[in-house]
């Protein structure tokens, strides 16, 4: 069965003269989402309007997950006649809920016959007299939308509530520290809720990187995609930090290894295209999450640091990852890279301390050997493909992608 759907975007059109580029990513991204359902993808009269295939549920979930859409509704999308808008019209209210009911007309074409109020009114009156509803212009139960233009008529009721934000790929790529726990999935949805395209980091302790395709750090990707579209994901092992760094004392091991992150992340990123480095910290949720302990972790970077979640507490965490689908997969048992993590850290490191010792065991050195251990993989929701593949090969057989454009 074929379902039509009229779709509204919201911040998209602060955009000035930038909107177009917007919209047209944002059509590709709805396009994307409905991969397989046959879709159409229409941009006129400042909406979208966007036909499927399949069952109508399955196209509303898809619709819900792509950023930039602030809402969308089932439609009649019909010439600007007025009994063929009176049938839609009267469709749409024997599906309406409630026993009440108003209607919001809205006539761009001003040489339609009727002004706005006239047609809301005269429409108003056959749905009342075909289904017996009433009108209540304060509280209704039910909201009949009509928009006439000079080309179409557009009549629909239910407004269903996408995620809002901007489209996926308008604010560049960000290499973003994937640890698999609860916060960092929910920043990469933060994330890609403001355009951003994030090429996922994770350090792992399993004795091969197949080991972290069975687990969930692989299905989390693949939960992200839904919004995202096609991920990459990098894999590298920390076995030999662990053995190159096994001295130092226990209480500065979070924030070493933090920056040690960091900068195989600072490394990776312009091979990526990427502009900006980011995480899931949450101020002072954690000790190594301190205000001075993330000034040392930010010490001497040569890119930004983004936190989405800097401000959020756990609960509202939570509460996000709950919505989006991340939350129960990040409680699956799985040893991370926390797992290395002293329980007695220091919530004040200095950062030069920190310094010394990345220059004393020539850390930077050890980025480039952490590397060459690396895999790639990939995910794309279209055919639910995942493939894996080595690093520093992947990389060297393709230049550097470019920067997705973030100057809009």
């Amino acid at each position: 069965m074929r379902h039509t759907y009229v779709v509204h975007y919201s911040e998209v059109a602060l955009k000035g003269k930038n909107r177009p580029e917007f919209v047209r990513v944002l059509r590709k991204n709805l396009k994307r989402a409905l991969w397989g359902l046959d879709p159409e993808v229409m941009f006129k009269d400042g909406r979208f309007v966007v036909t499927a295939d399949g069952d109508g549920g399955e196209v509303a979930k898809r619709l819900a997950a792509v950023f930039g859409v602030a809402w969308f509704s089932p439609a009649f999308i019909i010439e600007p006649d007025y009994h063929k808008m009176l049938l839609a019209v009267l469709a749409t209210a024997r599906d309406a809920p409630g026993k009440t009911f108003k209607i919001e007309a809205r006539r761009s074409d001003k040489t339609f016959p009727q002004t706005s109020n006239e047609l809301a009114a005269k429409l108003g009156a056959a749905v009342a007299a075909d289904t017996g509803m009433k009108v209540d212009l304060s509280n209704p139960e039910a909201v009949l939308r009509v928009d006439v233009t000079k080309t179409r008529a557009v009549i629909y009721s239910k407004k269903m509530s996408g995620p809002g934000g901007l489209p996926v790929g308008t604010a560049g790529r960000v290499l973003h520290l994937f640890s698999g726990g609860i916060d960092s999935p929910v920043a990469a949805w933060l994330l890609m809720k403001r355009g951003c395209v994030p090429v996922y980091l994770h350090f792992y302790l399993a004795p091969t990187p197949e080991a972290v395709l069975d687990s969930k750090v692989t299905r989390l990707v693949k939960v992200l995609s839904a919004y995202g579209g096609k991920s990459t994901l990098v894999l590298v092992p920390f076995a030999e930090y662990q053995l190159e760094t096994a001295g130092i004392p226990g209480d500065l091991e979070p924030s070493l290894f933090r920056r040690f992150m960091r900068m195989t992340a600072e490394e990776l990123a312009p091979r990526f295209g990427a502009t900006a480095v980011s995480t899931g910290d949450s101020l002072s949720q954690a000790a190594s999450q301190t205000l001075w302990n993330i000034a040392a972790f930010d010490d001497g970077t040569s890119v930004p640091i983004l936190r989405p979640l800097l401000t959020y507490d756990k609960e509202e965490i939570i509460s996000l990852g709950r919505r989006i689908g991340t939350y129960e997969l990040s409680l699956e048992k799985y040893k991370d890279c926390c797992a290395i993590i002293t329980r007695h850290p220091k919530t004040r490191v200095k950062s030069d301390i920190i310094t010394e010792y990345v220059q004393r065991l020539s850390l930077k050195g050890l980025v480039g050997r952490t590397l060459e251990a690396g895999s790639l993989v990939s995910y794309n929701p279209v055919g639910g493909v995942l493939k894996r593949s080595s690093l520093l090969e992947s990389l060297d057989r393709a230049p550097p992608l470019a920067s997705v454009k973030a100057d809009l």
